[in-house]
């Protein structure tokens, strides 16, 4: 009686392992073999935001379609670098086999990513770029020529004899500096249009609206305001809003956050920039999938930007780039 209550605790533990490993693993459908399934982590910029919760949603169904294990991380706050190294350290020791990285700071993020890719575990860079010759692919836009969109769509609003002012993120994080100097190139192809004011709001909401509340009643000839970025863009709609400059101040946005969308349609702003979230999410994953199999993948892959304003808005195409969560 004994042996066979042994034997059969033995045939449990067996059994009990099995189904643990198999938990972990997942079968090749092109050789039938079992094999480990592989932790990729994502690392956003913040875990808030309509525009996050959008990469999220693509690096899902991505991890989904590619049979990994997805693990979405975050600091408190967009700009929180240490933050994002901390996570980073943290995936590391819990046994990440890739990284898809949205970084807060170009420079201060760089030597992280290079020690991570040491370690022999693929970085794929996506909405802003890292200062590391050792990221694999970078999935984002052209935030140059994201910029000169800006610009010219203000100028095509404010006319040949603009004064305008710029709202931007600073140069900390590399997108929002390409972005600021493609509109200025654009800018310098119009020599009747000035730039009054710069300001730097570094994502903070709050500091937004008390920047643009002081440059327009600093300014009250200024034609029109390019907010570089989706903070921003906010910031500077309501404190426009507020002061009853709704149309009489023409603004360019950034991103299309509700609030964003919400001001386009009353007229607070005329036109924003629009990215797609869901296809760099979706594609960080799949090239970190395709690099640890030992795929050659891409240095740069252009996600896309459009021009939204109230004409086009409702256009089919643009309705699901607008709303991804409703499709």
């Amino acid at each position: 009686m004994k042996l066979q209550l042994v034997k059969h605790a033995r045939l449990l533990i067996v059994l009990s392992l099995l189904l643990l490993a198999s938990g972990a693993c997942s079968r090749n459908a092109e050789t039938g073999t079992v094999e480990p399934v592989r932790n990729v982590t994502l690392l956003l910029k913040t875990g808030t935001g309509d525009y996050w919760k959008t990469v999220k949603m693509g690096a899902e169904a991505a991890a989904k379609e590619f049979s990994v294990n997805l693990k979405v991380a975050a600091p408190e706050y967009e700009g929180d670098a240490e933050g994002q190294i901390q996570l980073i350290e943290q995936a590391v020791r819990d046994g990440m086999d890739a990284l898809v990285l949205a970084a807060n700071d170009y420079a201060g993020l760089g030597k992280t990513v290079d020690d991570v890719a040491a370690r022999r575990i693929p970085v794929i860079s996506i909405d802003s770029e890292v200062a590391s010759t050792r990221v694999r692919s970078f999935i984002g836009i052209n935030n140059f020529e994201a910029g000169q969109k800006a610009g010219n769509k203000l100028i095509e609003l404010t006319g040949e004899q603009g004064r305008i002012a710029i709202m931007g993120l600073g140069a900390v994080v590399k997108n929002a500096e390409q972005r600021e100097q493609g509109l200025r190139d654009a800018i310098s192809k119009h020599p009747g249009v000035h730039v009054l004011r710069t300001e730097y709001c570094s994502a903070d909401l709050k500091r937004c609206g008390e920047l643009t509340n002081k440059l327009l009643q600093e300014n009250a000839e200024i034609d029109g305001i390019v907010a570089l970025d989706a903070v921003a863009s906010i910031g500077v709609a309501a404190a426009a809003e507020r002061m009853g400059l709704s149309g009489k101040v023409k603004i360019v946005t950034f991103d299309s956050t509700p609030e964003d969308i919400e001001f386009l349609q009353e007229g607070v702003i005329q036109a924003t920039i629009i990215q797609n979230p869901f296809s760099m999410g979706y594609l960080g994953v799949k090239h970190a999938v395709d690099a640890m199999n030992g795929k050659k993948v891409p240095e740069f892959v252009d996600t896309g930007t459009k021009v939204i304003d109230q004409e086009n808005m409702f256009w089919s195409d643009n309705q699901k780039l607008l709303f991804p969560f409703v499709q």
